[in-house]
């Protein structure tokens, strides 16, 4: 139930514009595989060829969208979903595709920074003549537009709006985004840390960011392993001053940081806490970026990041990740957090035109994939059940949350991710969120087979 920063973001970058500028959920009869079964679920060559008449098929192709928040004041790589999307493609249309008939991505929109979601959906439905919608945005206020629609859809669940829709399919369940929602993750994580006092610190101009703060500090207030010392909700977005804060929490004998801000905020935090000679490790919401770890490794160096997937940097790797790698080479992209869920996602659309068989539709892409209760994508992600509950908000129903959350951890060494607390044959700690005694050692698993 650990809250995704971006999504937090959602409603502060909208805010922030206007001025100027946990683990979540994963609950799936084992899918077939996209990247390796000839054929579709009940035995259907997928090479099999029949007339469809349907939004952006034709007798040779079959067209999809991509809508990102590519313009955003973030630095985020959210175009690049399109990079994974593709990889997957290329890979499918290296066999002939899927029932006599390449995937292409027909086009790409930039929402810029979610600000024209809605408008670019609308527009999309309109216009574009696509069969599947992949998105990746800061503010997802087409997702309504593209559930009416019946658009099947994909993407990078950071978004609370992906919650009670039913063709809306994320790289994990609908998100607990609420002070509600108190995971049992980062109290555990503290514990293997060490550390009895943290910090957080969220965003005072985003509701979302303040909810995300109150939970963190409630579900540490729950399972009692270590103790606020400091909490600071006032933060205001690219805060360039976090001085007193950092004293405060120096004087509190804080010894690491939770925070519901972006990379770029955890930086300035990160400098100030090594200026003033804080000596305090973080828990990065958004970490996952090679790039700009190595970049400030001085400032991040025992640091803790928490993947939505199998981390790459996991060895021996699983089977789904090499033919992920591979395909990204073979186009010269760059891998990214983003990048990743473009795999995830083509998979999960995949998945669905193999369930549909070869007269397919966009309802039965849809139904098809609403039928798994197992869907792991090769064992990159803890399995969800889109059959029960992976679709229900589980802020609006309590009673549909996962009580069990795994997660995959790195420590940030000399600017490098090191995998953790698990083993590559099991690379998930999986903990069950229904007692208040935080385990020393919860089981670790597997998804590879579902």
């Amino acid at each position: 139930m650990r809250l995704r920063m971006l999504a937090i973001l959602t409603v502060l970058v909208v805010t922030a514009t206007a001025c100027g500028n946990s683990k979540s959920q994963t609950a799936t009869t084992t899918a077939p595989k996209g990247s390796t079964s000839q054929t579709t679920g009940n035995g259907t060559d997928i090479h099999k060829f029949l007339p469809v008449t349907a939004k952006g098929v034709t007798d040779k192709q079959i067209s999809v969208d991509v809508i990102a928040s590519k313009t955003n004041p973030l630095h985020g790589h959210y175009a690049e979903i399109a990079d994974g999307v593709q990889a997957y493609f290329n890979m499918m249309n290296s066999t002939g595709g899927i029932y006599g008939r390449k995937l292409v991505i027909g086009k790409q929109r930039d929402d810029v920074i979610g600000l024209q979601n809605l408008t670019q959906v609308q527009q999309a439905l309109a216009t574009d003549n696509a069969f599947a919608t992949f998105v990746a945005t800061l503010q997802f206020s087409g997702a309504q537009a593209l559930q009416n629609a019946g658009q099947p859809t994909f993407g990078w669940n950071i978004n609370s709006e992906y919650g009670d829709k039913n063709a809306l399919f994320g790289n994990e369940s609908a998100l607990c985004n609420g002070a509600s929602c108190t995971g049992i993750t980062g109290s555990w994580l503290a514990k293997k840390a060490g550390v009895t006092k943290v910090g957080v610190l969220a965003y005072g101009v985003s509701q979302s960011s303040i909810d995300c703060g109150k939970g963190t500090v409630n579900a540490f207030n729950k399972y009692k392993v270590a103790s606020v010392a400091f909490h600071d909700f006032s933060i205001g977005f690219a805060q360039a001053d976090l001085s007193a804060q950092v004293a405060q929490m120096k004087q509190k004998g804080v010894q690491m940081v939770f925070t519901c801000m972006d990379s770029d905020e955890t930086l300035v935090l990160s400098k100030e806490m090594k200026r003033q000679g804080l000596n305090a490790i973080q828990e990065l919401p958004n970490g996952y970026d090679r790039a700009f770890v190595k970049a400030n490794a001085a400032y991040y160096e025992g640091s803790y990041v928490i993947p939505q997937f199998t981390a790459l940097e996991w060895k021996p790797q699983l089977p789904e990740i090499k033919l992920f790698e591979k395909w990204m080479a073979a186009e010269h992209k760059t891998e990214y957090e983003i990048t990743v869920i473009g795999w995830i996602a083509a998979y999960q659309f995949v998945l669905g035109l193999k369930l549909a068989g070869p007269s397919f539709s966009q309802a039965k892409v849809i139904a098809g994939l609403n039928t798994q209760t197992d869907v792991t994508v090769g064992g990159m992600i803890p399995k969800i059940d889109w059959a029960t509950n992976g679709h229900i908000d589980p802020v609006k129903h309590p009673e549909s949350r996962n009580p069990i959350e795994c997660s995959n951890f790195l420590k940030i060494e000399n600017g490098t991710f090191v995998p953790v607390f698990a083993t590559a044959a099991k690379p998930f700690v999986c903990i069950d969120n229904r007692t208040t005694t935080v385990p020393e050692n919860p089981p670790t698993q597997s998804f590879e087979n579902g």
